[in-house]
């Protein structure tokens, strides 16, 4: 069989080399345009790990307004604890005051009913009792000289009888009342004066009970008033240094 002759064109030499150089560079386009495809599949991720990043700043930002805002609230309350403070030390003080006075006076009437009134007292009843022993004495006196008066008269026996029997109860009266002073006067020294110093006493030991349960409670809450504003103190502290540490986060961040 005989071969045809390539046409024209396919017989240059120039022109098989320029079809070959096309079919190479066919592979290469492709590789290419696979090649671009990767790219793109490894920017994915880089997409996704930006989305994180942003919702970090964003949790970030939250806690630190929830910081921001505890911190004012922090703030405010110490104010206000610094008052009530400034309030239970006026307090404090008006009750140590109360109690001081309270005390003082109820010394001053323990005293002064001993080194006064008691004496006084005591004195006036033993005069009461001279009184009625001196009546008592001047009824028998009496007594005694009308009955020598009218012992031998004869001529007045009506008038003596009379006479004897008014000075006889005058006596007897008379003693009574003595006796009386003298259980009166038992009774106060031994009863009264005792009762009354009792109470005094006892009103003054009351006063100092109390003068020292004020002292007490007033360094009690001077105690507490102190731990508190330590403790408001150190947590204020605590959320300004948070506060700072994420705002130095957060200007990193957005670097």
């Amino acid at each position: 069989m005989t071969t045809r002759p390539l046409p024209f064109p396919f017989r240059s030499p120039f022109l098989l080399l320029a079809l070959a150089a096309a079919c190479s560079s066919a592979p290469v386009a492709t590789a290419s345009a696979s090649g671009q495809g990767g790219e793109a599949a490894a920017m994915a991720p880089a997409g996704g790990g930006n989305a994180a990043a942003a919702k970090e700043q964003a949790e970030r930002q939250k806690e630190l307004r929830d910081k921001q805002r505890d911190l004012g609230y922090a703030e405010a309350e110490q104010k206000s604890a610094a008052m009530e403070r400034q309030l239970q030390k006026i307090g404090t003080e008006s009750a140590l005051l109360r109690t001081a006075d309270e005390l003082e006076e109820a010394r001053a009437e323990l005293r002064d009913y001993q080194e006064k009134v008691q004496p006084r007292e005591l004195e006036e009843r033993r005069i009461s009792l001279d009184r009625s022993a001196h009546r008592a004495d001047h009824a028998k006196d009496e007594l005694a000289e009308l009955t020598a008066m009218y012992e031998n008269d004869e001529f007045a026996k009506a008038t003596k009888e009379l006479v004897l029997k008014r000075g006889r109860r005058d006596l007897e009266i008379a003693e009574r009342s003595l006796a009386v002073e003298r259980q009166v006067l038992e009774h106060f020294e031994k009863v009264e004066v005792p009762k009354r110093l009792r109470e005094l006493q006892r009103k003054v030991a009351e006063a100092e009970r109390e003068h020292h349960k004020a002292e007490i409670e007033g360094a009690k809450q001077e105690h507490e008033a102190e731990l508190a504003a330590r403790k408001a103190s150190d947590r204020i502290a605590e959320l300004r240094t948070e506060i700072a540490d994420l705002s130095r986060k957060l200007q990193e961040a957005a670097k």
